[in-house]
């Protein structure tokens, strides 16, 4: 599913509600005729879908926005509860992992840091002003120079534009942007995965298909 498809989904759940009580407020109002009905029932809807496309295509437009200064690549699930990314440093310098770490900790977006190790960070970030957090974690090692950020939504944020959506990966934009990191374009040797050059999915990096046996060759 595309952004902007996700996005619209997202929009019009928030909207029929909204909708739905005009539509009733209208014909209590003005009592049932075949005219109010027509217009509660075509021209209504059509108006509320254009309008809520709109909406959607503010929100893809303002998270595109925030993904391409990280260096990310906007896909279908870039609206899911859960993003998981690897991201390496900007500048390839010695004493970046230790660099990441306190640029993480001195965050005003960051609190309840904790180390897993010392390869391991877990933590909650305000992607948007007030107390509304996420969870997150930070790891190490994976490859060398790698980081894989993590980050769980799930605890109803307002989400980008206000969709109720998004908020997981404007964390990872903005972790990107504090800790000095960029989404990295994977070889396909790489041990992770398959060429990423939008990050892994949630539900874990594709890998690729099993090389041919050789049955049926002759030496």
């Amino acid at each position: 599913m595309k952004p902007l498809t996700a996005a619209w989904r997202a929009a019009v759940a928030k909207s029929v509600p909204v909708a739905f009580v005009l539509m009733v407020t209208e014909f209590v109002s003005d009592g049932f005729t075949w005219d109010s009905a027509a217009r509660g029932l075509l021209f209504r809807p059509l108006c509320w879908g254009v309008m809520t496309l709109g909406w959607a295509a503010l929100g893809v437009r303002a998270l595109r926005r925030r993904a391409r200064k990280a260096g990310i690549v906007l896909t279908g699930g870039a609206l899911d509860e859960r993003q998981t990314w690897v991201l390496r440093p900007a500048s390839a310098q010695d004493g970046r992992q230790e660099r990441v770490r306190e640029r993480l900790v001195a965050s005003e977006r960051a609190f309840l840091v904790a180390e897993k190790g010392r390869e391991e960070l877990h933590f909650r970030w305000r992607p948007w002003r007030g107390e509304e957090s996420v969870w997150g974690s930070l790891s190490f090692g994976a490859s060398p120079g790698e980081v894989v950020i993590d980050v769980h939504d799930g605890e109803g944020l307002r989400g980008v534009a206000g969709l109720g959506k998004g908020s997981a990966l404007v964390a990872v934009c903005q972790l990107a942007a504090a800790t000095g990191l960029e989404a990295v374009r994977q070889a396909k040797d790489h041990p992770e995965g398959k060429d990423h050059p939008e990050g892994p999915g949630p539900e874990g990096l594709a890998t690729e298909p099993p090389p041919p046996t050789g049955e049926g060759r002759t030496g």
